[in-house]
């Protein structure tokens, strides 16, 4: 070995040596449970309406397939349309057989468990599913979802005390200038707003842990951050902020799914997904520059959220051209 290759391989060293074991990257394909609202079950395995139809594993796998993470699979689903962490708790109505996260848990094997919180914060069931996972499964971590507003907060979903039918369209969603997603993205970060409060009562999980094992995954950073750049117009292919929702509520087409797959896989394997070429749509001349484009939303999210438990730097977000 020559002396470049001896410092380049020193210099290796000394990187791993400086991040914390908590924060290195996993390598290791991770056996994870979700329980889940439709903001969020489209990273994990194919849900076809037809019993016919094979289910496959979804874009998470494929991303963990290409960097090669061995053994990345998906335990169970539990989803509930529009749900609370709290609503997950107590399907089965007291029956835990038939609570599809429970039982789960109860097998163990399980190296993340997954959950979406709605609009309520903190959350009773995110504490109650927190303790669960520390008697079946405590080396196993927590993930947890700060999604983006319904209807862009103009509407709540029943399980939050809303009236799930306000007067707003997906084209509705243009009306938002870079001025009021900034506000968006201020009131996340705010003294006593969503993510304050979702940190705090991670830190508790945390704290009765022991150790850390709840982390934030900030997809609503990385979809109101992906709703700048498109109305700043650097996102290819895309023009109009409707484009990435299929209705008002805010279901995701292809490139807002793909920004919170990235920020999943950030999340779970403490890497960035930059590179990666798993979802990229080869009937689509923009396609690959545009998914570049959506890594590098997805990683700098997910570096700088202070409970992301991820190590790195944050990026120059440009396009894949540049």
């Amino acid at each position: 070995m020559n002396i470049r290759a001896l410092l380049t391989f020193a210099v290796a060293l000394a990187a791993c040596a400086s991040v914390p074991a908590q924060q290195a990257p996993i390598t290791q394909g991770q056996k994870y449970v979700m329980a889940t609202h439709s903001f969020n079950v489209f990273i994990g395995p194919t849900r076809p309406r037809d019993r016919n139809v094979e289910v496959k594993p979804g874009p998470l796998a494929a991303l963990a397939a290409e960097r090669g993470k061995t053994g990345h699979e998906a335990l169970a689903v539990q989803m509930i349309g529009g749900s609370t962490p709290m609503q997950h708790w107590n399907q089965g109505d007291g029956d835990d057989s038939m609570n599809i996260a429970k039982v789960a848990l109860s097998k163990g094997g399980v190296d993340v468990f997954t959950m979406s919180p709605n609009a309520r914060m903190p959350e009773p069931g995110i504490d109650l599913f927190g303790d669960l996972v520390m008697e079946t499964n405590p080396n196993a971590r927590i993930l947890v979802q700060c999604s983006w507003s319904a209807w862009d907060g103009n509407g709540l979903t029943p399980s939050v005390g809303g009236t799930a039918a306000p007067a707003f369209s997906n084209e509705d969603h243009d009306n938002a200038d870079v001025a009021t997603i900034e506000l968006w993205l201020a009131g996340l970060e705010a003294g006593g707003g969503y993510l304050e409060r979702l940190r705090t009562q991670l830190q508790s999980i945390n704290q009765r842990a022991g150790r850390d094992i709840a982390y934030v995954v900030p997809s609503a950073v990385s979809a109101y951050t992906l709703r700048k750049a498109i109305l700043e117009g650097t996102v290819p292919g895309v023009r109009l902020q409707s484009e990435i929702f299929s209705d008002g509520i805010g279901h995701p087409n292809a490139p807002l799914a793909n920004v919170v797959t990235y920020t999943w896989y950030a999340a779970m394997y403490r890497e960035s997904p930059v590179g990666l070429t798993a979802l990229i749509d080869a009937n689509d001349p923009t396609s690959a520059e545009r998914e570049h484009r959506l890594q590098q939303i997805a990683w700098n999210a997910v570096v700088t959220e202070p409970m992301g438990g991820v190590k790195g730097a944050p990026v120059t977000v440009e396009s894949a051209a540049h």
